[in-house]
């Protein structure tokens, strides 16, 4: 009896060991439900040993017809339920890598408060600003309920409140609160005021990371555009992208992140913004023929796809000509839910370090290309070395 006990125990102990030698903890941990991945990934993913057995147990065709749902069941030894999971794969030869400069405009879900001002009444000079409780930075939603937006939304808020106190609905730092002001009559113009000064949205320059071609569907920048009072992401009721104009480059050195100095007019509209979220800026093209000139659709690769060692990133540094530089991916981190900061990575290329010192702001977006997939985008730059910086996954983007 203890012999059949030893022998027992010693075949579990040699089960155990092989298990834990050959068993994928790597290529499993990667795996999470809803992750995105190209028809080239399921197949990898499909794939079974000895020891591990997926089976796809359904499969739906999602409504927009970007990309398939599939339903994985991972077993060992085709007997035992390990991991279970729902990926979403995308259809072949349906995106274009970018690298344009765009200007953005985002206009923002409220108006966003930057300063105070005098008015003068009949009673003199009056500031409602100072000692109301609000602050620079603050986004102001709803005026007594009803929803503002811009200048004219306040004034004709203001002109039916008889000079009584108001109830501003505040935003601040993601949480809402509610502020009485009691509005000035300025006598020069007879109108009620508050004295704030408010900017209605935000603009900036940056790069296109993707585009889909037929949905027409594009994403930029890797990260948000954020205040640049409070340094919050921007809630948008939407915007625009336009075409733009690079007028010089300030280098980045240590200790300091250099630039893309641009410009941009908004009689340029080339597509319309309606996201704007920590892992960048999406919306919708006007016209995919023009992002898809003279370029090739290219393969997506995310999270199981990208890994250390050399890579391309594609930029414009004079707003006409997308070039391609090279870089090395030194690290990339594992990620179960989304992170801007997937990757990190290291300038290599002489051209562009002789240009702008590596990474500079306005290369947010940069498509990061390897083996010929599109795996990322670039995100940020290294304060303190100008040639690293992060990159994000496009999994995270296209979830987006």
């Amino acid at each position: 009896m203890k012999i059949k006990r030893k022998i027992i125990l010693f075949f579990l102990i040699l089960s155990f060991s092989i298990i834990s030698i050959f068993f994928p903890y790597n290529f499993m941990v990667k795996l999470s439900s809803g992750m995105y991945v190209t028809q080239e990934e399921l197949k990898t993913m499909l794939k079974s040993s000895w020891l591990l057995s997926p089976n796809v147990v359904s499969v739906s065709a999602s409504d927009d017809n970007e990309f398939d749902e599939y339903i994985i069941n991972y077993k060992l030894f085709n007997l035992f339920n390990i991991k279970k999971l729902k990926v979403n794969v995308l259809e072949p030869d349906r995106y274009f890598a970018g690298g344009e400069t765009l200007g953005f405009s985002l206009q923002s879900n409220g108006v966003i408060l930057i300063g105070g001002n005098y008015i003068l009444s009949k009673n003199g000079i009056e500031r409602p600003f100072e000692n109301s409780g609000l602050k620079t930075g603050d986004i102001i939603t709803h005026i007594n309920g009803i929803e503002v937006n811009n200048v004219d939304d306040i004034a004709q808020v203001l002109s039916t409140c008889n000079g009584e106190k108001v109830k501003l609905s505040v935003k601040r730092n993601g949480e809402l609160s509610e502020i009485f002001i009691e509005p000035a009559l300025d006598r020069i113009t007879n109108t009620y005021k508050l004295g704030l000064w408010i900017k209605e949205d935000a603009v900036g320059i940056g790069t296109l990371t993707f585009v889909n071609a037929t949905t027409k569907r594009f994403g930029s920048l890797g990260h948000s555009i954020n205040d640049s009072e409070t340094n919050e992401c921007i809630d948008v009721s939407g915007g625009n992208i336009y075409e733009s104009k690079i007028l010089g480059i300030k280098k980045g050195k240590s200790g300091k992140a250099g630039e893309l100095i641009g410009t941009f007019s908004r009689e340029n509209v080339i597509g319309s913004v309606d996201k704007n979220c920590e892992y960048g800026v999406y919306g919708f093209v006007d016209n995919v023929e023009n992002f898809i000139v003279d370029k090739t659709s290219i393969d997506i690769g995310g999270r199981l796809s990208a890994k250390p060692g050399k890579a391309q990133i594609l930029s414009c540094l004079d707003g006409e000509t997308i070039e391609t530089y090279d870089i090395e991916i030194i690290k990339t981190n594992f990620q179960s839910s989304c992170n801007e900061k997937s990757m990190v990575i290291r300038v290599t290329d002489k051209d562009l370090i002789e240009k702008t010192g590596g990474i500079v702001q306005g290369m947010s977006g940069s498509p990061i290309i390897q083996d010929g997939k599109l795996i990322g985008a670039v995100t940020h730059v290294f304060v303190n070395d100008a040639t690293k910086g992060f990159g994000i996954y496009i999994d995270w983007m296209l979830e987006q």
